[in-house]
């Protein structure tokens, strides 16, 4: 594995297993590399060249260290904050159109509040600022002609909020707010989440349910996390 092409080969052959792993129904949006390397030992050759997870994980930090794994494995991000134990997060490839007009327009927070938050990067290099809120801006990354503006301010009687997400879809013109709610394990949370909610009722805002174009996501667990985006997209899609 010291010569470039034979690591080139490697990194070509994972990330067809990779492809094919997120292809599949039942794969998150984001998967670690535990599930990766499951995925990659099925090939024979890869078996070999990485008996364990350990030896998967080295090549890859070798490969990331020289800058050689974005080139042909981009869709990925990687936590290096401990030097000792990289983590690392692998996600559907993001389409990619030559039509002019029809890829996602992202327009970035300008909200000062608590800025150093925004610690959480997308695959597009966007700031958010939950692990929850990148894994729906991911999803609505894979989408076509929308137009996403994170932390949109909205005001009512000289009051403003910022709701996570205005979501423009510029075919058939729709605008969408999703409002996504994740620290439920916090009682302070919970009560600004429904002093949020009451306000959104008393201004105007229908959740989609009624009519509406007010999208809420409540973190429970991530099987009905993940539905809940899934039913939603299809709902913005189309």
């Amino acid at each position: 594995m010291t010569n470039l092409p034979y690591e080139i080969k490697a990194l070509k052959k994972i990330k067809e297993r990779l492809d094919l792993l997120m292809s599949e129904r039942g794969t998150p949006v984001e998967i670690r590399s535990n599930a990766l390397y499951d995925s990659v030992v099925r090939d024979g050759e890869l078996r070999t060249l990485f008996p364990n997870q350990k030896t998967f994980n080295q090549f890859l930090r070798q490969q990331h260290d020289r800058g050689i794994l974005k080139q042909i494995i981009p869709n990925y991000r990687v936590d290096t904050s401990d030097y000792r134990f990289y983590q690392w997060y692998f996600h559907k490839e993001s389409s990619k159109s030559s039509e002019k007009g029809k890829e996602v327009i992202t327009i970035r927070s300008k909200l000062k509040y608590h800025k150093h938050r925004l610690s959480n990067l997308s695959s597009n290099e966007l700031k958010l600022r939950s692990e929850q809120e990148r894994e729906i801006y991911e999803r609505l990354l894979t989408c076509d002609y929308l137009t996403i503006e994170y932390e949109f301010p909205v005001s009512k009687y000289g009051e403003t909020k910022y709701v996570d997400f205005k979501i423009s879809n510029r075919i058939n013109q729709k605008i969408f707010f999703w409002e996504h709610f994740g620290m439920t394990h916090s009682s302070q949370y919970l009560d600004s989440m429904t002093e949020k909610i009451k306000w959104y009722k008393e201004n105007g805002f229908r959740p989609v349910e009624e009519g509406g174009n007010l999208i809420y996501t409540i973190y429970t667990n991530l099987h009905d996390f993940h539905k809940d985006i899934d039913r939603y997209i299809n709902l913005i899609k189309h």
